[in-house]
């Protein structure tokens, strides 16, 4: 069976076993690898995945089972031992199903993977890196053709279907000088263009550049003055991620302990900064099309101009706190430029560092971060001087973006995100 029978198969057995509502979710996704490591293009091949979620309601009580096959007999057991779940749940009047309001069939970029490309492209970015960059050495690179066919159905007569394509790129490496190393450091991005330099994508070139200079690092003493610091767009990724996860997703508004919870129209950034999140974007190669509960996605600004707008709300979400749902549920997310060069914002910095990469653990409820910036480097008199060996980052997230000083002009688009570098203030820097 394909996904659209398989999704009526599942909505024909909910109804025949009693069921008040439910909802089908059939899906396969092809992902068409070629890997390098321990020196050579190892492998290609290609990873064949099914995946079926059933919910079902009844009496007012919900089940839900998952599996990864479309066999008649194992859909009817999923059905079943749905049903035996809700036969044990607590009664929740907000669990449904998404009401009618759009049906509509999804389709979005590279369905069919280049395979001479992907080795191509591939065997060329080895190359490249060898010859201008020779101290780097990898520890993995794969390109991955991704191509995911789904099918939502649900007894209220929602009908979406989704066949998206495309390309992605990671890259795992070091640089070695001798017997002195850097630490490791990721890049990548998702794109539809094969042909496109894997080197030129996002922030990969100024990796490996910088990578070069991290064999040697500086210790710092004490806490460093001025609390400054440029955070590089993948930082500016992972404070967005928690952003969202502590201050406006469903978790914290359900359970009433976000920052943010009454803040809707309220100033929470400073004016500079506007943060959208965009799915939709012909920009981003790594959007989506559909929540998984039933609604097709629209972009819609979070942040704007300091303000926020919107939270991140599922159907669930929303019905528990009364507020609205959301036009989508995070992800891809853009912030807008700013009017300063990332140059004069580098100049403009007495001391302070720019981070690359956070590592900590996930902020408290308060938003209050502890962690180690990694991959970055010292600011000194306007000027980027030494690698740092690792340095001991203290803040608070709310304050934070009440914080940000100057946002460049200059925008990283990996595929899946398109973010500047942002300059914030009084965080506390610590060395040993």
């Amino acid at each position: 069976m394909n996904n659209v029978q398989t999704a009526e198969y599942v909505l024909n057995a909910i109804r025949s076993a009693g069921a008040d509502k439910g909802e089908c979710t059939a899906s396969d996704s092809v992902k068409t690898e070629v890997y390098y490591e321990s020196g050579k293009i190892s492998m290609l091949r290609s990873v064949f995945n099914t995946n079926v979620s059933v919910k079902l309601i009844k009496d007012g009580k919900k089940g839900r089972v998952g599996l990864n096959s479309t066999d008649p007999e194992k859909l009817d057991k999923a059905v079943a031992n749905a049903i035996e779940a809700s036969a044990d749940a607590i009664p929740d009047p907000e669990d449904d199903v998404a009401e009618l309001t759009e049906n509509a069939d999804f389709v979005r970029g590279e369905l069919t993977p280049d395979r001479e490309g992907m080795y191509n492209a591939l065997r060329a970015f080895v190359d490249t890196v060898k010859a201008e960059y020779p101290s780097i050495s990898f520890d993995s690179i794969s390109v991955e053709h991704n191509l995911r066919e789904s099918t939502y159905l649900n007894t209220n007569g929602v009908r979406f279907t989704s066949r998206r394509g495309g390309y992605q790129f990671s890259v795992m490496f070091m640089a070695k000088d001798g017997d002195k190393t850097s630490s490791f450091i990721a890049g990548g991005a998702e794109f539809d263009d094969i042909n496109k330099p894997l080197i030129d994508h996002g922030m990969v070139r100024r990796l490996l550049e910088e990578g070069v200079r991290q064999v040697e690092t500086r210790v710092i003493e004490g806490k460093l003055e001025g609390g400054e610091v440029i955070l590089s767009p993948t930082c500016v990724a992972e404070m967005i991620a928690y952003v969202q996860g502590n201050f406006i997703s469903d978790g914290v508004l359900m359970d009433g302990t976000s920052l943010w919870k009454d803040s809707l129209g309220a100033e929470v950034a400073a004016p500079c900064f506007t943060w959208k999140e965009c799915p939709c974007s012909p920009e981003l190669a790594g959007g989506y099309s559909l929540t998984g509960d039933g609604y097709a996605v629209k972009d819609m600004p979070v942040i704007e101009k300091g303000v926020l707008k919107n939270f991140t709300l599922s159907r669930y979400g929303a019905a528990k706190t009364g507020l609205s749902r959301s036009a989508n549920y995070g992800g891809c997310p853009i912030v807008d430029a700013g009017d300063t060069a990332l140059e004069d914002m580098i100049s403009s910095t007495e001391s302070g560092i720019i981070m690359n990469r956070f590592s900590g653990g996930s902020p408290g409820a308060n938003g209050d971060i502890t962690g180690v910036a990694k991959n970055s480097f010292l600011i000194e008199k306007g000027r980027v001087t030494d690698a740092l060996s690792e340095v001991m980052i203290s803040g608070n997230l709310a304050a934070m973006l009440k914080d940000i000083v100057e946002i460049s002009r200059e925008r990283v688009n990996d595929g899946s995100s398109i973010l500047p570098w942002i300059k914030v203030r009084n965080v506390v820097i610590s060395g040993k």
